[in-house]
C-alpha cells in the first residue's frame, strides 16, 4: 500500500495554513478554553483534508495479474513460419496460470486481432484473419497489442518476427510501450529461404523520339540456373517475348525495340519460370514519353462514318487511329498517348463505365481534347443522361427548355430474382432511377419488380413527386425465382386503357422465364395497341433468343449486356427514343451566335442542315452556331485541364446536309480538332521518389528554381485518383506523399498557375515496384535487439518465461480518494459550524489541557532542581582540589561544630526507599562534612 500526489504543488498550501492557524490561536478571540481549542483542531482537519484532495492524493495497491499480447509477424517472409509460431504459442498458453490473461494480434500491412486479451484463453487453432502480406507494419502490431491492456494487469508483449519491418518504426513505438510501463520481448525467427527469380530492375529511356530504338534493359536475380520466359508489354500489348538462360546469380538482359507511335507510353517486364515459388516479385514497370507529330484517335459507332473527319485531317500533320468501340482501351496510360479523342455516333451502351471515367480522367487532369459529334447513336439518345462523358461535354442531355412534348407512358419491368442480387441490382435500381430523372411529372410511369410473383413498386400513372418515386426505386431487393410472362402481361394490362401518345414498356433479366407460355400473340396485341417493348438480358444465363424475338415482335429494340456497368446507359437510352424529341430533323440553317477565332469561316454563307440532336448549352459553355429553336449545333469548353467540343449533327452528311461538302469544312475541323489539343507552355520540373513501404514521397524541383504555384494531381493505371498534395519546401522546391497501395505506374500532372489561370503544365510517371516484402533478407538481429532494448526487455529463445513476472515493472491499481476527503471535509465543516453556533460543555477539554499543562509545569521544576543540584556538585569539586583562601577558611573555622546526629538502624533502610533528589542532597552534605 502506498499514496501518490498527482498534484504536489498544492501541497504548499500547507505552509499559509498553518501560520493562518496559529494566528487564529495567538489572537484574543471571543471563544476560549476548550472550545477555541476544538475549532482550533477542526480546522486544520477540514484545511489539511481540501489540500490534499486538491494534491490529488490516491491509494496505490500492487498489482499481481500478468497479461502477456503475443504480436505474431504474418507478412510473406514468415508465412512458412506460421506452424512453428502456433505451436510455440499455443505451448506456452497452456503454462500460464489460470489467472492470468493472454492475447493474440497478427501484422502485416495492418495489424489485427486474432484473439482478444483473455484468461479463458486455451489454445489457437489456426491464424483466422486475413492480413495484407505485402509489407511488415511491427509497429502497428505493437500499438494495438499495447491498447489490449488494462489499467489492472502487468503487461508483456513478446514479438514473433524475422525483423525486417518496411512500414513504421517498431523502436519507436516498443520505446513507448516501455514509458507506459509494459516490456517488449522479442523471438527471433529465420526467414526460409525459397527458389526465387526475380526481376530487380526495369529501365526505359524516358524521352524516345518517334522512330528510335527504344533500349529496354533488365536485371533478373535467381537463386537456381533455370530457364525462363520473358515478357515485355507496351500499353498492354506485347511487344517482347523470348526464353532465356539464367545463372544463378545477377543476369543483364537487354532489348531493342522501334518506337514507332508518339505519345505517353507505360511498359511492363514480366517473366515466368516453372521453378520460381516467389511470383510477386516477376514483374516490374517504366514509362516513356514519345515526341512527334500529333495523335488523334477517331472512336466510330459504324464503320465510315467518320470517313469525312479523317479526309479533312489527312492534309494536316495530324496522325488518325480509327478504332470501333469494342476496341477502346482500359488502361489510363492508353489515351494519354493521344492528344484528342473524337466519338462519332458511339452509343453509350458499348462503353463500360470506367472506360468513360477514364476519359474523363484523361481530359479533366492530363489535358487531352474531347469531341463528340451526333447521331441516332449520341448525346442523350445514345444513353449519356448522367455519365462522366456527359460531365466532360459543354452540354447536358436532359431537356431543359419549355418544349412541348408529347404525352408518355413508360413501364419498367424489372427482374429483382436472387441471381440479380450484388452489383446487378444496384446498377439496376439507379438505370431506373435515370429513367425517372429523363421523364417530365406530366409523363406516365410504372414500375413492377418481380421474381415468381409481381411487385408493383411504382403504381401506373403520372410522375407527381420524383423524390418518392426514386425512394420506392431504391428499396428494391434482389430474391426469389423467375416469372416474366406475369408481370409483363400485367403491365399491357395496365398500359392498354391509357390515352396516350407514346407507351413503351422496358423489360430487364438475367434468367429464364419458370413458364413456357407463347409470349407472341401477348406481345402482338398490344404493339396492335401502340404499346411497344425493349428488352434487356444481362449475362450469359438470361434467355437471349427469347428476349430478342420479345423485342423484334414488340417494335423495340434488344440489347445484350456482358458489362453491368452499361444498364443505365441502357434504359436512359431507351427512355431518350421513346420521347423521339432530342431528334430535330426539320432542315435549317444554323445560326452564328459568337464565331470568336473560327468566325471568319461563316462571313459568307452557313451550309444547310437536316437534323441533330437537341441538348442544352451549359452556363460556361461557349456557344457558336445554334439551331433555329436555339439549340446549340456547335459549342465548346473547357473541363479541367482539357478542352471539349459538342457537334451535335453527323459527320456523313445525311443529318450534315451539305457542311461535309462546304468549301471550308476541312480547315473548320482542323482548326477545331487542334483547338482541342494541350496549348500550355510544358515547363521542366525534376521529379525525385522515396519509397519507405508503401508510403511514396516525390521531391519536385523546378529547373530555373523560382518559386510557383503549382498544383498537382496524381492518377493510378485503373484511372483512380489518389490522394497526393504537392506542398513547397523552398523556393522551387516541392515535396508530397502518397499512399501506394498497388505496384505499377502512377501519372503525375503538374500545373502552374498566374491569377487562377493555368500557364504551363508538366506530365510524368512515378513507378511503384514491387514492395521488399518479396526480396530474400536474413534475420534482422540489428533491429530485433533494437527493439528488445528500446521496450525493456529482452531477445528470447523461447517462451518459457513469458507468464513470468521477472522482469516486469511494478505496477499499481490508483484508488482516487478526492471525493471521500472532500466529504470528510464538509462533515467536519459542519461540525464546525455546530461547535460555534451551539454552547457544548467542553470541560473535559479543559480539564485534559489543564492536566497537560501542570504536567510541563512539574517536567519543568524537576529540571530547574536538576540544574541547580549539578552546579553545586561542581562548586564542590573545584574547593576539594584548591585551597581556599584565608579570609574564607577564616569563615570556615568560625562556623560551630555540630555533632553528628546518631543514624538508627532503621535509618539504613530507608535510605534505599529515599528518593533520586533526597540521595543528591545527603551525598552533598556529607561531601561537605569530609571537606572540613
Amino acid at each position: 500500500m502506498a499514496l501518490q500526489v498527482d498534484n504536489p504543488l498544492w501541497l504548499f498550501g500547507l505552509i499559509p495554513m498553518i501560520a493562518v492557524l496559529y494566528l487564529y490561536g495567538r489572537s484574543n478571540a471571543l471563544l476560549s478554553g476548550g472550545r477555541k481549542i476544538a475549532l482550533l483542531v477542526l480546522r486544520t482537519l477540514v484545511f489539511t483534508l481540501i489540500i490534499l484532495a486538491l494534491a490529488g492524493v490516491q491509494i496505490l495497491s500492487p498489482i499481481q495479474q500478468i497479461a502477456t499480447v503475443f504480436v505474431v509477424d504474418s507478412s510473406h517472409s514468415m508465412v512458412e513460419k506460421e506452424e512453428t509460431v502456433l505451436e510455440q504459442v499455443n505451448a506456452a498458453i497452456q503454462a500460464k496460470a489460470p489467472e492470468d490473461q493472454t492475447g493474440i494480434v497478427s501484422t502485416g500491412k495492418e495489424a489485427v486481432v486474432e484473439t482478444p486479451l483473455s484468461s479463458q484463453v486455451n489454445r489457437m487453432e489456426s491464424f483466422q484473419t486475413a492480413v495484407n502480406r505485402s509489407y511488415t507494419n511491427l509497429a502497428s502490431g505493437l500499438q494495438l497489442a499495447g491498447s489490449m491492456f488494462s489499467q489492472d494487469v502487468k503487461g508483456r508483449v513478446v514479438l514473433m518476427t524475422d525483423g525486417n519491418e518496411n512500414i513504421n518504426d517498431a523502436v519507436r513505438q516498443a520505446s513507448y510501450l516501455h514509458r507506459q510501463d509494459y516490456i517488449v520481448d522479442v523471438l527471433p525467427f529465420s526467414p526460409t529461404y525459397k527458389e526465387d527469380v526475380a526481376i530487380s530492375s526495369f529501365d526505359v529511356p524516358e524521352n524516345i523520339y518517334l522512330g528510335e530504338q527504344a533500349t529496354l534493359s533488365m536485371t533478373i536475380d535467381s537463386s537456381i540456373n533455370t530457364t525462363t520466359q520473358v515478357r515485355i508489354m507496351m500499353d498492354g500489348e506485347t511487344i517482347i517475348e523470348q526464353s532465356v538462360e539464367l545463372n544463378e546469380g545477377s543476369n543483364q538482359l537487354s532489348f531493342n525495340h522501334l518506337i514507332s507511335t508518339d505519345g505517353f507510353h507505360t511498359f511492363r517486364a514480366e517473366i515466368v519460370s516453372e521453378e520460381d515459388q516467389v511470383i510477386e516479385n516477376n514483374q516490374l514497370s517504366a514509362f516513356a514519353e514519345t515526341k512527334g507529330v500529333p495523335n488523334v484517335l477517331i472512336v466510330e459507332g459504324k464503320s465510315g462514318i467518320a470517313a469525312n473527319v479523317e479526309n479533312a485531317l489527312d492534309a494536316s500533320a495530324i496522325q488518325i487511329e480509327t478504332i470501333p468501340p469494342e476496341l477502346l482501351p482500359g488502361q489510363l496510360s492508353n489515351y494519354l498517348k493521344y492528344d484528342s479523342i473524337i466519338f462519332s455516333n458511339v452509343s453509350a451502351h458499348t462503353i463500360t463505365g470506367q472506360q468513360m471515367e477514364l476519359i474523363e480522367r484523361a481530359v479533366k487532369d492530363f489535358g487531352v481534347g474531347f469531341m463528340m459529334t451526333g447521331g441516332d447513336q449520341s448525346f442523350g439518345v445514345g444513353g449519356y443522361f448522367k455519365t462522366p462523358i456527359e460531365r466532360v461535354l459543354p452540354v447536358d442531355m436532359e431537356l431543359k427548355g419549355e418544349k412541348e412534348l408529347p404525352s408518355l407512358g413508360l413501364s419498367i419491368v424489372l427482374d429483382k430474382s436472387g441471381s440479380m442480387s450484388g452489383n446487378k441490382m444496384a446498377l439496376a435500381r439507379e438505370a431506373a432511377a435515370r429513367s425517372v430523372e429523363l421523364l417530365r411529372e406530366k409523363d406516365t410511369l410504372g414500375v413492377t419488380a418481380f421474381d415468381g410473383t409481381p411487385w408493383e413498386v411504382v403504381e401506373l400513372g403520372p410522375i407527381n413527386d420524383k423524390e418518392e418515386v426514386l425512394n420506392k426505386i431504391r428499396s428494391i431487393t434482389a430474391s426469389g425465382g423467375t416469372d416474366i410472362f406475369t408481370p409483363l402481361s400485367q403491365s399491357y394490362d395496365q398500359m392498354k386503357p391509357l390515352d396516350l401518345k407514346r407507351k413503351h414498356v422496358i423489360l430487364l433479366t438475367d434468367g429464364q422465364s419458370a413458364t413456357t407460355i407463347n409470349y407472341r400473340k401477348m406481345i402482338e396485341e398490344a404493339f396492335e395497341s401502340e404499346i411497344t417493348l425493349s428488352t434487356v438480358a444481362i449475362g450469359m444465363e438470361a434467355d437471349g433468343p427469347l428476349l430478342q424475338e420479345m423485342a423484334e415482335l414488340g417494335g423495340g429494340r434488344f440489347y445484350e449486356v456482358q458489362n453491368n456497368s452499361s444498364i443505365p446507359t441502357i434504359l436512359s437510352r431507351e427512355t431518350s427514343l421513346v420521347t423521339q424529341t432530342y431528334i430535330e430533323d426539320d432542315p435549317f440553317y444554323p445560326s452564328l451566335v459568337n464565331g470568336y477565332e473560327w468566325g471568319s469561316y461563316f462571313e459568307k454563307t452557313v451550309p444547310q442542315m437536316n437534323a441533330y440532336i437537341a441538348t442544352t448549352p451549359k452556363g460556361r459553355a461557349q456557344q457558336i452556331l445554334v439551331s433555329e429553336k436555339d439549340d446549340p449545333v456547335l459549342a465548346r469548353w473547357q473541363y479541367g485541364l482539357g478542352k471539349t467540343i459538342a457537334w451535335t449533327s453527323d459527320l456523313s452528311g445525311e443529318w450534315a446536309g451539305s457542311w461535309p461538302s462546304w468549301e471550308n469544312w476541312s480547315a473548320l475541323w482542323n482548326d477545331m480538332v487542334t483547338w482541342t489539343f494541350p496549348q500550355y507552355q510544358k515547363e521542366s520540373y525534376q521529379v525525385s521518389k522515396e519509397i519507405e513501404g508503401n508510403q511514396v514521397t516525390l521531391n519536385v524541383t523546378a529547373a530555373d528554381n523560382q518559386a510557383a504555384n503549382l498544383n498537382a494531381s496524381l492518377v493510378s493505371e485503373t484511372g483512380e485518383e489518389v490522394e497526393f498534395n504537392l506542398q513547397p519546401k523552398a523556393p522551387g522546391e516541392y515535396q508530397g506523399s502518397f499512399e501506394a497501395n498497388e505496384s505499377g505506374v502512377y501519372f503525375l500532372q503538374i500545373t502552374e498557375e498566374e491569377n487562377e489561370e493555368v500557364v504551363s503544365s508538366f506530365k510524368t510517371g512515378v513507378v511503384v515496384p514491387y514492395s521488399e516484402e518479396y526480396t530474400f533478407t536474413p534475420t534482422n538481429e540489428h533491429v530485433i535487439e533494437e527493439i528488445a532494448s528500446a521496450g525493456g526487455g529482452k531477445v528470447v529463445e523461447n517462451l518459457d518465461d513469458v507468464f513470468s513476472s521477472e522482469g516486469l515493472p511494478p505496477r499499481y491499481d490508483k484508488q482516487d480518494i478526492f471525493y471521500y476527503l472532500l466529504a470528510i471535509a464538509l462533515l467536519l465543516f459542519m461540525l464546525d459550524v455546530a461547535v460555534r453556533r451551539f454552547r457544548f460543555n467542553f470541560a473535559f477539554v479543559t480539564k485534559m489541557s489543564s492536566r497537560f499543562q501542570d504536567g510541563r509545569n512539574k517536567v519543568n521544576e524537576v529540571t530547574q532542581k536538576r540544574s541547580r543540584q549539578l552546579s553545586q556538585l561542581k562548586q564542590a569539586s573545584s574547593k576539594k582540589t584548591t585551597s581556599p583562601p584565608k579570609q574564607e577558611r577564616a569563615k570556615i573555622n568560625d562556623v560551630p561544630l555540630v555533632k553528628p546526629k546518631q543514624t538508627r538502624p532503621s535509618d539504613t533502610s530507608n535510605k534505599e526507599g529515599e528518593s533520586r533528589e533526597e540521595k543528591m542532597a545527603r551525598l552533598l552534605n556529607a561531601k561537605k562534612r569530609g571537606s572540613k
